[in-house]
């Protein structure tokens, strides 16, 4: 993984950490890798009165990222998002965070998840782990 990645995955770790203890969740955010090589967050101004649907927010975040990119304002970007893991059907679903990470010369890049436990107190984040892309 290069250092952009590293950064951007760094970024998306620490402000989903912070957003889990702080609030106990997360609305989808993300980072994005400027052309010298500097993260920036990333986040769409919610207006309280009209709030958007979690798919409207993924796709304006995604389409702006996406447009970016392809005229070369950025390198890169991480969409982070909650979801909600199953990998066993005789096991109730993992809570966690999704970082998406999408870079103009990194092939391959696995999704990552930061898990989560929320009890009534509050809410604990997990050790990430990556899944391959299939």
């Amino acid at each position: 993984m290069n250092e952009e990645v590293q950064k951007t995955l760094d970024h998306c770790i620490g402000y989903a950490s912070d957003l889990l203890i702080e609030t106990g969740e997360a609305y989808p955010f993300g980072a994005f890798i400027d052309t010298i090589g500097n993260v920036h967050p990333l986040e769409m101004e919610i207006d309280k009165k009209n709030v958007p649907t979690i798919g409207t927010v993924m796709e304006s975040l995604e389409k702006f990222c996406e447009t970016e990119m392809e005229a070369g304002n950025q390198h890169g970007y991480a969409l982070a998002y909650e979801v909600k893991l199953n990998f066993d059907e005789h096991e109730s679903p993992m809570d966690a965070i999704a970082i998406d990470i999408r870079h103009n010369t990194e092939q391959d890049i696995p999704v990552f998840y930061l898990p989560f436990e929320k009890t009534e107190e509050k809410t604990v984040p997990g050790d990430i782990f990556a899944v391959k892309r299939s």
